[in-house]
Order: structure tokens, then C-alpha cells, then sequence
């Protein structure tokens, strides 16, 4: 079973593997650590020292690393990491604001692209989870709901304690969702919620911000629930709409039989898995709406409720602003 701990060995364990990453010629690593450093002020206070020795030795090996990790790095020279500070929260009733200026140093790769086809094939020649370099990042491998699966750190978080799943790496299989998988979460989400409470999984189709075309599941721990959850939905029974359309399942059959029917009409979508039940937010494809200059990109997250905003100057905003972002995706 994946992550039978407590929440305070769990965080421990993640803080730790962290500090344990930095070395002085672990580019990819530094950035990693940097970025999820922003999470959460205990992490930060651990990991700022280290953090600190560790730019200043890279800054004199001038390492090379993945193109990526290279472009990030140049323009972390340019800045310096002081001038990044920790997350901010704010609201803009209903929904909630995070302020992650880091987070647009991420590379955007597939997310960039123009939406097609749901189903892409598996190309090894682009980045992929089998990489050797991304070898340091993996949080935990292991067995569970009948899955191998590898756990990687998420190296640009939005969501707190982000992880990475990826199951059966080895097959390279496209991202694309099939039956089996599906149940095979949705009993993750609800067992490792057990031992972690908050614990959720997400999914972005091909053409709704999945930024790499091998299956995998993007794993948080949030207590509080997402704005999408709320009662007052009409998909959870509540009497307002959405602004844009929300199915929730309570059962894994249920959400397939939607899910299944979105693949057959190439309809992009994004998931939550919560332990008790499965969000269903189809969409517009990526690149087919012109969206607000201020956004990277509306994946699972900002479907739910909660926007990654890299300039502060947009916590500023009516929530009406917001909302209209979200109604442009109806598809």
C-alpha cells in the first residue's frame, strides 16, 4: 500500500529526501528542491541553508544537465534565489489564489501544445519518467492496488506535499486512461486517504495541461477541500452552476461509463480522485481557447478551483474574473 504512515512521518520523510538531494553537481535536483522549499515555512527553514551552499557551488561548477535544467538555472542566475519567497494564499470567493512566482520557470513541454487527439502513442525520444537523470527524484517505489509504481517528486508544485505516480514505468504507456487504471486509483485515492487524511490524485488528459505523454497521477495532501467540492454545486447536490460542467461520481463504474464516453468524442478532461468519490471535468482543448495573459495554462488544479498566479498584481482581481476563465473552457 502506498504511504502507510502518519502525516507528520510522511512530511518528514519528504523533507528529508529532499535535504538528501542537494549536491553540488545535482542541477535538476537544486531546482527541485528550491521548488518545493516554497511550499511550506518548516521546509524552508530546513532547507535554506543548504539550499544556499548549494547554489553558490553550482554557481562555480557551472554543471550541464538536461536543456531544461539548464535554461532554469540561467535564469535563476539572473535573479538569484532570495527574491523567490514562500507561497501566498489569498481568496476570490469562491475560489482560492496561489502565488508561486517560481513556478514560471517551468518548462512547459506537450502542455504547449495545440490539442488534437486524446490518444497520443508513447515517444521515447521526448521526456519521459524512465529517464536515468530523474533516477535522484523518485520519493518511493513499491506495490500497491496491483500496481508497480514510482513516486516522484513533483519539481515544480502547485498542490502542498505534490507528488508524482507513475504506474507500471517500465511499459511506457501513453497517457491516455484505461478501465483498469482508473479503478486501480480511484482505490489508491481512498486507501492511502486512510493512513493520510486529505490525500487526493489528479489527472490531466492529453490536450487538458499534461505536460508528458507517459500515464501518471498527480498526488497531494489537502485537508481542506477544493472549491469544486463545495456544497453548494449543483453536481453535489446544491443549487448553483458550475461555471463550467462537473460530474461527480461515487462509484469507479460510474465515473468509467463518463470517462469512456468522453474518449469515444476525443473530449479532452480533467479528474479528481478524493477518497469517497471522482470529479469529472471535461474541457476545451489546450491551445483551442485564447486565455488571460496572466495564466501558464488551466490543468486540474485551476478546474477545481484554485489558480497558480505567478504576479501577484492578479490576486487583485474580481472573482468574476476568474469564473469567466473557467466558463471559456466549456465544452
Amino acid at each position: 500500500m502506498l504511504f502507510t504512515t502518519s502525516p507528520d512521518a510522511f512530511k518528514t520523510r519528504f523533507a528529508d529526501g529532499l535535504q538528501n538531494m542537494l549536491t553540488p553537481d545535482g542541477l535538476g535536483a537544486f531546482i527541485l528542491v528550491l521548488a518545493n522549499s516554497m511550499q511550506d515555512a518548516q521546509l524552508r527553514q530546513q532547507l535554506a541553508k543548504p539550499l544556499r551552499e548549494t547554489f553558490a557551488q553550482l554557481q562555480q561548477r557551472q554543471p550541464d544537465g538536461p536543456v531544461d535544467d539548464v535554461a532554469t538555472f540561467a535564469a535563476l542566475l539572473k535573479t538569484g534565489i532570495e527574491i523567490f519567497s514562500g507561497w501566498e494564499h489569498a481568496r476570490a470567493e469562491p475560489w482560492e489564489l496561489v502565488i508561486n512566482p517560481l513556478r514560471s520557470l517551468r518548462p512547459a513541454r506537450v502542455s504547449s501544445e495545440v490539442f488534437s487527439e486524446l490518444f497520443q502513442p508513447f515517444a521515447a525520444d521526448k521526456f519521459h519518467f524512465n529517464k536515468p537523470f530523474l533516477r535522484p527524484e523518485i520519493l518511493w517505489e513499491g506495490k500497491a492496488e496491483g500496481m508497480n509504481l514510482r513516486v516522484f517528486y513533483n519539481k515544480f508544485p502547485f498542490a502542498p506535499w505534490h507528488t508524482l505516480i507513475v504506474p507500471e514505468p517500465q511499459a511506457t504507456l501513453p497517457q491516455f486512461l484505461t478501465q483498469p487504471y482508473h479503478k486501480r486509483i480511484m482505490a489508491l485515492a481512498a486507501s492511502t486517504a486512510t493512513y493520510l487524511p486529505g490525500f487526493g490524485i489528479a489527472f490531466n488528459s492529453v490536450g487538458a495541461y499534461a505536460s508528458v505523454n507517459q500515464l501518471h497521477f498527480q498526488g497531494f495532501i489537502r485537508p481542506s477541500r477544493f472549491p469544486v467540492e463545495a456544497a453548494q454545486w449543483q453536481h453535489n447536490g446544491g443549487t448553483q452552476a458550475y461555471p463550467l460542467h462537473c460530474w461527480r461520481a461515487d462509484s469507479a463504474q460510474a465515473a468509467w461509463e463518463i470517462i469512456a464516453a468522453l474518449h469515444q468524442a476525443n473530449q479532452p478532461y480533467n479528474l479528481l480522485y478524493r477518497a469517497e468519490s471522482c470529479y469529472i471535468l471535461p474541457r476545451k482543448g489546450q491551445g483551442t481557447v485564447k486565455l488571460a495573459d496572466w495564466l501558464q495554462g488551466i490543468g486540474w488544479h485551476e478546474l477545481c478551483g484554485v489558480f497558480n498566479l505567478v504576479d501577484r498584481s492578479a490576486a487583485t482581481m474580481h472573482s468574476t474574473v476568474f469564473s469567466d476563465q473557467l466558463s471559456l473552457l466549456t465544452a
